[in-house]
């Protein structure tokens, strides 16, 4: 008995002096791994924060591979809610703009505007930098608000003056509108996707309204076209850009008068070049004037151009690939008042 007591109090010693020495190595390692967690298993995002673990060969990578990570998780989102966004809703059944629009988000959406991005932890393992990041919400909602009030304003004096147009003029008026409001138009599903619980209302029905007028005084318009002989595939060109937009024409019950002139000279130069030496130039000055029905010049654009021909001066002036390019990047009402 005596033999089996002594023996149990000794392995019972032995065991609580193997589990004291292991213990402050154990708790380390327990430790340790509790405080690198975050490398597998980052926070997940909430209503108030978004997080994201990022790697570089620095710090400063390491902090923009996380700001990469939570783009992407925007646009995700904004890309699947796009389609039931009022900017969405705005833009009609116009499935080519809805789809360009679409797709200018998304790629804002890549390139957000970060500020106060807090780093919550760091880590180099000898190879390169491990980070979290933590973007807070709100703030960055703040900024893209402050964004979207600063176009409102420009909206809302622009809009002052068209109230109060011409209809040509309100034409004119109405591209630049639509100009700011397409900025509005990338803005909106960003604060949809940053603020759940963003309210939109006090811009939404004033837009999808001044929308509607715009499209009204579009309508309204009644077009005449008239050029000299140098200027008819440029007048050609002008009223097929206008159709395809619905526009309405008459040579008698018109609002809207469009003259285009233009002066062309010849010109051939020599060149080393065999090919480009056979070439006939058409030097062009092209000037586009829009008059109401009482001949008021409502705009004036000039247009300096030149074209060259392997077919002659002839093939040359007719041609209206530079024209086109131009009515492509600004559009053919732009094109016709001669904005930038």
């Amino acid at each position: 008995m005596y033999i089996k007591t002594l023996f149990l109090f000794l392995t019972l010693t032995l065991f609580t002096a193997c589990g004291a020495s292991a213990s402050p190595s154990t708790k380390s390692s327990v430790a340790n791994d509790a405080a690198m967690s975050w490398l597998n298993s980052p926070p997940s995002d909430t209503a108030k924060y978004f997080y994201a673990v990022g790697y570089g060969k620095t710090q400063k990578d390491a902090k923009s591979d996380a700001l990469s990570t939570i783009s992407a998780k925007i646009s995700v989102d904004v890309a699947s809610n796009f389609s039931n966004s009022v900017t969405a809703t705005r833009q009609g059944s116009d499935e080519q703009i809805i789809n360009n629009t679409k797709s200018e988000v998304v790629t804002k959406s890549k390139n957000i505007e970060y500020t106060d991005v807090k780093v919550i932890e760091s880590h180099n393992d000898s190879k390169q930098w491990i980070m979290l990041v933590e973007v807070d919400r709100t703030i960055l909602t703040k900024t893209y608000e402050r964004k979207l009030s600063k176009v409102d304003s420009n909206i809302k004096a622009e809009w002052e003056v068209f109230q109060s147009a011409s209809v040509f003029e309100k034409l004119k008026l109405s591209t630049t509108i639509e100009d700011y409001l397409s900025e509005t138009d990338t803005i909106f599903p960003l604060l949809h996707s940053l603020d759940v619980n963003y309210d939109d209302s006090q811009y939404t029905s004033r837009y999808m309204n001044y929308t509607k007028e715009m499209r009204k005084a579009k309508k309204e318009l009644i077009f005449k076209i008239k050029s000299d002989k140098n200027s008819e595939p440029l007048a050609s060109l002008i009223r097929s850009e206008l159709s395809s937009q619905n526009t309405i024409f008459s040579d008698t019950n018109y609002n809207v008068l469009i003259s285009i002139t233009t002066k062309a000279k010849k010109k051939k130069y020599r060149s080393t070049n065999a090919e480009f030496a056979q070439l006939t130039f058409a030097l062009r000055k092209t000037d586009i004037k829009a008059t109401d029905r009482d001949g008021n010049v409502v705009s004036n654009a000039v247009y300096k151009t030149k074209e060259g021909s392997s077919e002659g001066y002839e093939d040359a002036l007719a041609r209206t690939a530079k024209y086109e390019k131009k009515i492509a990047q600004i559009g053919v009402i732009n094109f016709i008042t001669g904005k930038k």
